[in-house]
């Protein structure tokens, strides 16, 4: 590690912050990458599917459940955004780019990772079929949290999950007296409508 001290003295202040954004994010990033190759998750993921929403008033509405611009600022959005952004400001100051142009160039880098991320994940649930999918076989299945779940039924939010062999986005509502929020892992305990989940809570989550 003595390499990497000798690096970091090295840096001014405004790298040292742009390093610490992105070193710790892109290892989260890695980490998330390897999880979604084994299948292990692929969490807060962006994306339509054919199944219809759940039939409530308040999802009608438009309210923030279902809202685009919640859907671009996901966990995995915003770590793409700390993550390039640091790496790109800090490039730029190493390229002796002024303070005030390398800060342009890395929030710039960090709003085109988090929407490319949002967009890709996006076109890669597009991708998926889920017109014949039947949601009974997702009881007692396990599923992340994607798109916050209001508690007690009053809105739905949305969960991604492997159903059928395929990776889905699903709409969800919860019993749960707190809202579930993004990252969350629940455990899917019945289907409200026939055409979304009900989740709950993992205790040991």
């Amino acid at each position: 590690m003595e390499w990497f001290m000798q690096w970091w003295l090295s840096l001014g202040l405004l790298e040292q912050i742009m390093a610490t954004a992105a070193i710790p994010m892109t290892i989260v990033m890695l980490l998330q990458l390897l999880l979604m190759i084994f299948g292990l998750g692929f969490g807060t993921a962006d994306g339509d599917t054919n199944v219809d929403s759940c039939d409530s008033p308040a999802n009608e509405a438009g309210t923030y459940g279902n809202s685009s611009f919640f859907k671009v600022f996901t966990i995995r959005g915003i770590v793409a955004f700390f993550a390039l952004g640091g790496w790109a400001g800090l490039a730029a100051l190493s390229a002796g780019i002024p303070a005030l142009w390398s800060i342009q160039i890395a929030l710039l880098a960090g709003v085109a990772a988090l929407m490319l991320a949002s967009f890709t994940i996006r076109l890669a649930l597009k991708m998926q079929d889920s017109g014949n999918l039947d949601l009974k076989n997702a009881l007692s299945l396990p599923a992340e949290v994607y798109i916050t779940i209001p508690a007690s039924r009053s809105n739905t939010g949305k969960v991604t999950m492997l159903l059928q062999e395929r990776f889905v986005e699903l709409d969800a509502v919860t019993d749960s007296e707190t809202a579930l929020t993004p990252s969350t892992k629940v455990e899917v305990v019945g289907v409200v409508e026939k055409d979304c989940l009900l989740v709950r809570r993992i205790e040991n989550n």
